[in-house]
């Protein structure tokens, strides 16, 4: 393990400068056309929270969710989380469509890898290209947790999907040593690991060419923006929506923010009893969102899954056959 944190910074750097310059970046394909409703998408870009239950969303806790955003978004009320994962289950959910009992224990990579097909290999598939960002990720492609709240840099290996995927990083643990190259490529770190919040990396990215952004762009922040922890004794569910409203707006004023570009926000569970652990919130904005819609309809992180499949032309894969993609949100 003590090999795994010690790759060289030279490697973080030349990934980060990959990153900007954008190879291999690159929207690639054309779009598809719509499909079950869902709007043929060229970027989406994905900002996951954590622990939070749509309860918790008020003008107090989210200022910039609910007075800046929400007018120009479509909220899904409806959406749940599974109650039978922790963490991990959740995100492999999002991009495969299942999860195993592993996932749901948010076991470590190195015991918890398989080989299942996931929207970041089906991406690559069609020509398309990703990228999932991870805040206070050491090195790329990182599947040790490290950072402490005091810092403002917890990173968590099972808040990073894409690390689980036989595909991408490797089948055995000797792998990790030295990870494949596609991992080592897309799963970046936004920033330095020891800087607090820094997102440095992921910014000079959105600010670079149309050319350089990925079809989809995965964002995870660490576990003090992301609402986990109460980093500091500050508000976690604020400390989320403060990281929503600096980097939001950044998208939405990169060259890659189109006209068929969308963000969407979501949380992998809900918090605590006496909140509700699976009631989550999802909001969706862009320039093919209806401004101001609140649906009702029934959602699941699978569904989430189903609506980028379906807005990248890509087959739907596992759950996400057995439920509907976002309707009703669409101009």
């Amino acid at each position: 393990m003590t090999a795994l944190r010690r790759l060289a910074l030279p490697l973080v750097l030349g990934a980060a400068a990959l990153a900007v310059s954008g190879a291999p970046a690159g929207a690639g394909a054309a779009p598809a056309a719509a499909r079950d409703g869902v709007p043929a998408l060229t970027n989406a870009f994905v900002l996951i929270g954590e622990n939070t239950s749509a309860e918790q969303i008020t003008p107090k806790h989210a200022p910039y969710l609910t007075g800046t955003l929400k007018p120009a978004s479509a909220w899904l009320t409806g959406y749940r989380s599974y109650k039978t994962s922790s963490s991990l289950g959740q995100y492999m959910a999002m991009t495969s469509g299942q999860f195993t009992k592993c996932e749901g224990n948010n076991d470590l990579p190195d015991k918890c890898h398989q080989k299942v097909d996931n929207v970041f290999s089906q991406l690559d598939r069609s020509g398309r290209s990703w990228r999932e960002w991870n805040e206070s990720m050491a090195n790329p492609c990182d599947i040790v947790d490290h950072g402490a709240a005091y810092a403002g840099n917890i990173y968590s290996a099972h808040h990073s999907p894409a690390i689980y995927y036989t595909q991408i990083h490797g089948t055995a643990y000797d792998e990790a040593i030295s990870p494949r190259q596609e991992c080592l490529t897309h799963v970046l770190s936004t920033g330095v690991a020891n800087v607090p919040n820094d997102t440095s990396a992921f910014d000079a990215a959105l600010a670079g060419p149309a050319s350089g952004t990925p079809a989809l762009t995965y964002v995870v922040p660490n576990d003090c923006e992301n609402g986990h922890d109460p980093c500091g004794g500050k508000d976690p569910v604020r400390q989320f929506d403060a990281f929503v409203a600096r980097e939001v707006p950044k998208i939405e004023a990169s060259p890659a923010f189109g006209p068929r570009s969308v963000i969407v926000i979501t949380w992998d569970e809900g918090a605590d009893p006496p909140h509700a652990p699976t009631h989550v919130l999802t909001v969706v904005t862009g320039p093919l969102v209806k401004p101001g819609t609140t649906s009702a309809t029934s959602y699941t992180h699978p569904s989430l899954l189903r609506t980028l499949e379906d807005g990248f032309g890509l087959p739907v894969l596992a759950g996400a056959r057995k439920v509907r993609a976002f309707g009703g949100i669409w101009r």
